[in-house]
């Protein structure tokens, strides 16, 4: 269940294509951080709540998470970074799913309080967007499409709650630290 803890940026192995998109405001304890809403990534544009593959130096799969912070250090040698909110691949829970049945491409999303929950990451430790689509009846959650559900890397609709360490189907906007309906489907 354990999940990277912060790191170190990554030795430079190649030269990454990127470029900030739109800037969201300054903050920290000096007011030099610069926070931000976008990014391209090697040709590919990452925003606020997409869900993307994190490179795992220790397991031949990617961890999978949802980008809930974006921001650039003001040190001298500028560092990027990412805050994540895990996504738990069954197999990483399985002692708290006795007798529940689960899809074979489900995901659980983590909330409540406790570690496990969240992680900040150097944003080169992206390795590509994951398309996971939420199939929750949430009458605020647009209902994917049969073409939509058949394209997608993953779905999920229940939550693993690291504190209690117990599968919650329900969620508020405190338990999982942003509005939850930055979970839900995007209107296209």
């Amino acid at each position: 269940m354990a999940k990277p803890q912060e790191s170190d940026p990554l030795p430079p192995t190649e030269t990454l294509e990127f470029k900030w998109g739109k800037m969201r405001g300054k903050g920290g304890k000096k007011k030099d951080t610069q926070f931000y809403e976008s990014f391209t990534l090697d040709g590919e544009d990452y925003s606020l709540y997409d869900t993307v593959y994190l490179q795992n130096g220790t397991q031949s799969e990617p961890h999978i998470a949802k980008i809930i912070k974006i921001w650039e250090t003001p040190t001298r040698i500028k560092l990027r970074k990412i805050k994540v909110q895990w996504f738990f691949r069954p197999r990483e829970i399985s002692k708290f799913l006795k007798g529940i049945q689960i899809y074979y491409n489900e995901l659980f999303f983590a909330c409540g309080d406790g570690t496990g929950l969240t992680n900040i990451n150097p944003l080169e430790s992206i390795a590509g967007k994951c398309n996971v689509v939420c199939i929750s009846k949430d009458a605020r959650n647009p209902q994917p499409s049969d073409e939509t559900l058949q394209k997608a890397d993953f779905v999920f609709y229940r939550y693993f709650d690291v504190g209690q360490r117990k599968i919650v189907e329900e969620v508020d906007d405190k338990s999982v630290g942003m509005e939850v309906t930055n979970l839900f489907n995007k209107i296209a």
